[in-house]
């Protein structure tokens, strides 16, 4: 009976994430349980960092992080330069591959959220199959607002937070993920604006 107990507590402990298939049929969209709002936007995330040395580095593909405005999909032209890149880089490494989660700012309904992370992740799965990279090896999934980047709920917080990411799925390769420029709720790139740093 005392063991009975103990997994049914170790099940309740564990959390808990929903996963439905996307209207692609093969992609899966997986919805995160929600963060607790304390105010201050929860803990941020843990992010590893590695430095590729010796040979490893002829092994290296490198992704950027490819920004969008607000309650946008549309690829900004320093978007389409960096998945252009990207494109380069997978084609080199036919073996990988990769997820590309779509994540939003912190305004806007969860379900909206997702959907919004779901096509813009979405999005650059189809301008890098235009490019050339099988659709096969890319996969799509949504996290909304439940993974900011970058806490808080400021401008550049947030231009951070609308973002296509990538994930290493399979590959003998490292991946390395650079940052990309972020864009204002207009669209406009954060860096060439008067003031900002």
């Amino acid at each position: 009976m005392k063991m009975l107990s103990f997994t049914m507590a170790l099940l309740v402990a564990l959390p808990a994430t929903a996963c439905r298939k996307s209207s692609q049929g093969s992609e899966t969209i997986v919805r995160p349980q929600p963060r607790t709002r304390d105010g201050g936007g929860g803990a941020p995330i843990a992010r590893k960092q590695e430095v590729a040395q010796g040979e490893v580095r002829a092994a290296l593909v490198h992704l950027q992080r490819v920004h969008f405005a607000l309650d946008s999909t549309t690829l900004l032209p320093a978007s389409r330069e960096s998945l252009e890149r990207a494109a380069r880089g997978l084609a080199a490494h036919p073996n990988v591959v990769v997820y590309v989660e779509g994540h939003t700012d912190d305004r806007g309904t969860d379900e909206y959220n997702l959907a919004l992370g779901e096509r813009r992740a979405q999005v650059v799965v189809e301008y890098l199959a235009r490019l050339g990279i099988d659709p096969a090896r890319l996969h799509v999934i949504t996290f909304g607002e439940e993974r900011p980047y970058a806490d808080g709920d400021g401008e550049h917080a947030r231009a951070m937070n609308r973002r296509a990411e990538f994930r290493l799925l399979r590959g003998d390769v490292e991946l390395v993920l650079d940052a990309g420029v972020p864009y204002d709720d207009a669209g406009a790139p954060l860096e060439t604006r008067v003031g900002m740093r």
